[in-house]
């Protein structure tokens, strides 16, 4: 979610932007609560990871950490995560689908002035599953069923769409607000899964679910932004270790300042500030422990890597 940056400043200019500030402080000892357990090491794989971005916006990027500047603006991204396994063909995320603004007019009618989005290209019309990662089936993973997340699960129907059973609870109760949008998972023929993290260290979470059972793709609980927001650690294989953390944080200075998101939006978005906090924390904790990992906020686009933004790929290799 985004604010237009015409609002933004109307906003700026009512609010006090320090008395709305939530500062978080780390101390040594909360670096060592969240020491990571060496990780197993990967078997050697063919995978492929993609992004496919299918729109963008700029918004000053005090909207997206506390401490920016209202003057910078920075690019944010609705994407789609891709991993070609041997397995299979992951979707983490949607990014918008191609029914985004009929979808966009459930919006809560005082909300609605305040986001913005600018489609590209749907995923469903960008990606070539057999040029990208031939003859294997699709399967969709979602961080969370916020408006921008899930946007295009129903443009791939049949297609199985895992989430935590939360989750989906969560925006079936709330439909249209806090984030959720009805339409976009209503379909009684959506190919619902469900998963259920196992009591086992990866990393420095306690709790995961190793999607192919390999070490390669393994997902983990991200406390507060929702009831059943997941991050989810790539291994390509070398140094190519990902962490897309979803949207506990919008930007990758929200983990290593770190900082919340601007007051307002973490007002609208944030269903637990508090557990939020722990897990910018235990991020922040994970990227001084593992320095080569690249952490990815689902939005902040200086944070991709440029070599995998979609029809291009990384690898091992």
């Amino acid at each position: 979610m985004h604010l237009s940056t015409k609002l933004i400043f109307t906003l700026a200019a009512i609010l006090s932007l320090t008395a709305c500030d939530r500062p978080i402080e780390t101390h040594e000892s909360d670096i060592n609560a969240f020491a990571a357990p060496s990780a197993p090491t990967v078997q050697d794989l063919d995978i492929r990871m993609s992004i496919v971005v299918t729109a963008t916006v700029m918004a000053p990027e005090a909207i997206m950490f506390e401490g920016g500047s209202w003057f910078t603006q920075r690019k944010m991204a609705h994407s789609a995560i891709l991993i070609c396994h041997p397995d299979g063909l992951l979707m983490f995320d949607t990014g918008l689908g191609r029914d985004i603004d009929a979808q966009f007019e459930a919006m809560p009618g005082y909300l609605k002035p305040l986001f913005t989005y600018e489609v590209t290209t749907p995923a469903v019309e960008q990606l070539d599953k057999e040029e990208f990662c031939p003859g294997r089936p699709l399967q969709i993973m979602l961080s969370h069923l916020h408006w921008d997340h899930a946007s295009g699960i129903e443009d791939f129907p049949d297609v199985p769409v895992w989430t935590q059973q939360s989750e989906l609870d969560s925006g079936r109760e709330l439909e249209n607000s806090s984030g959720y949008l009805a339409s976009q998972f209503d379909d009684p023929d959506i190919n619902w899964r469900s998963f259920q993290f196992v009591d086992s260290a990866h990393a420095n979470y306690e709790r995961n679910y190793d999607f192919f059972g390999d070490g390669s793709v393994v997902l983990v609980p991200m406390i507060g932004h929702t009831d059943g927001s997941v991050g989810m650690f790539v291994e390509l294989g070398g140094d190519e270790s990902y962490f897309f953390t979803g949207d506990i944080t919008w930007s990758l200075e929200g983990f290593s300042h770190p900082a919340h998101k601007h007051a307002l939006m973490r007002a609208i978005v944030d269903g637990n500030v508090a557990d939020v906090e722990q897990e910018i924390s235990r991020v922040q904790a994970l990227m001084q422990q593992k320095p080569n990992l690249h952490v990815v906020p689902a939005h902040d686009y200086e944070a991709y890597n440029l070599d995998a933004i979609y029809p291009d790929f990384i690898s091992r290799d």
